[in-house]
C-alpha cells in the first residue's frame, strides 16, 4: 500500500478532505430531494448516472473497461455491498430519522473502520483510538449544539438502526476495496462496482418510478441530483479510494468526522440554520481528534 508520511499533509489527505467537503455539501441537498423522491428511486438515479460519468471518463482517457468474468464478479459483489446495500440503508435511514441524528450515526463509521482494520491486522494505536473517540464525542456535541441540553430527538428507531448498519457496511466496503483498487486502479474499480450496484438499485426502483411525484422535482432539485450523481457519487468515490490507498483505512476514515461539520455549515449558509459558540469550540476538538489519529 502506498502510505504517506503521517506528519505531512500529502495528496492522500487532500483527496480525503475534498471528499468530506463534497459529501458534507451533499447531505442537506440529498435530504431536500428525499422530500420528493422515494429513497430507492433517488439512489438508483444517482448511482446509475454516476456510473455513466465514470465510464465516460475512462473512455475519454483512453482506458479500457475490459475485464474477465473471473475479475468481474468480485467487483460486482463489491458494488452490491457498497452501492446497493449501503445506499439503501443510508437513503432509507435518512428518510426515517432526522438529519442531525443521521449525521451522528454516520459518524460511527470511523469507529467501525478502526475495528475492521484491526481484524485485518492493523490495530490502531492508543493515540489513534484517543483521536477517534475525541472526534466522535466532539462531533456529537457539534450536531447536538449544546453541552447542557439534549437536542437529538425525533426520527424513528428503525431509521437510527438503518443509519448505523450503513456505517458498518461502509467500513467493511472501504476495507475490502483496498486490494482491487491497488490492482486495477480506483477509477476502473468504482466504474464496475457502481455500474453493477446501481443496476440492482434500478431494477428495484423501476416498479416505484411511475408513482413518483416527478412534477414536484424543481430545477433546483434536479441540479442537486446532478451534483449528487456526478460529484458526490462518481468523483468522490474515486478520490476516496485513492486517498484510502495512500493513508490506510483508519487514517482516511477519521476524516469522516468533518462531514457533519461541513453539512451544518452548508445548512447555516443555505437554509438559515443556527451555529453557536459551543459548536465552534467542539469543531476545533474534532480537528484535534483527526490530527491525533493521523499521528497515531
Amino acid at each position: 500500500m502506498n502510505t504517506e508520511n503521517k506528519a505531512a499533509f500529502g495528496r492522500g489527505d487532500a483527496l480525503i478532505v475534498a471528499v468530506t467537503v463534497i459529501w458534507g455539501v451533499n447531505f442537506p441537498i440529498a435530504k431536500q430531494v428525499l422530500g420528493v423522491l422515494d429513497p430507492v428511486t433517488f439512489s438508483a438515479i444517482r448511482y446509475l448516472s454516476g456510473a455513466f460519468v465514470l465510464v465516460a471518463v475512462l473512455f475519454l482517457r483512453g482506458d479500457s473497461m475490459r475485464i474477465s468474468w473471473r475479475e468481474f464478479w468480485p467487483l460486482a459483489m463489491l458494488g452490491f455491498l457498497g452501492i446497493t446495500i449501503f445506499q439503501g440503508l443510508w437513503a432509507y435511514g435518512l428518510d426515517l430519522t432526522t438529519a442531525p441524528k443521521a449525521a451522528v450515526l454516520v459518524a460511527t463509521a470511523p469507529v467501525f473502520g478502526a475495528i475492521v482494520a484491526g481484524f485485518q491486522g492493523n490495530w490502531p494505536s492508543p493515540r489513534a483510538w484517543s483521536g477517534i473517540v475525541l472526534s466522535f464525542v466532539a462531533v456529537a456535541v457539534v450536531i447536538n449544539g449544546s453541552v447542557t441540553e439534549f437536542n437529538l430527538g425525533g426520527g424513528t428507531l428503525v431509521g437510527d438502526l438503518l443509519m448505523m448498519g450503513g456505517s458498518l457496511v461502509w467500513a467493511i466496503y472501504t476495507a475490502l476495496a483496498g486490494k482491487p483498487v491497488q490492482k486495477y486502479g480506483a477509477l476502473k474499480v468504482m466504474a464496475w462496482g457502481m455500474l453493477s450496484g446501481a443496476t440492482v438499485l434500478m431494477l428495484l426502483a423501476l416498479p416505484l418510478m411511475p408513482d413518483q411525484p416527478w412534477q414536484e422535482m424543481t430545477p433546483a432539485l434536479w441540479l442537486g441530483t446532478a451534483f449528487s450523481a456526478s460529484l458526490a457519487a462518481a468523483l468522490a468515490f474515486v478520490w476516496w479510494y485513492e486517498g484510502v490507498a495512500r493513508l490506510g483505512v483508519t487514517r482516511a476514515m477519521v476524516y469522516s468526522y468533518l462531514i457533519p461539520i461541513v453539512a451544518i455549515i452548508v445548512s447555516v449558509a443555505a437554509f438559515g440554520a443556527d451555529f453557536n459558540m459551543v459548536q465552534v469550540i467542539a469543531s476545533v476538538f474534532v480537528l484535534a481528534g483527526v490530527q491525533l489519529t493521523r499521528l497515531g
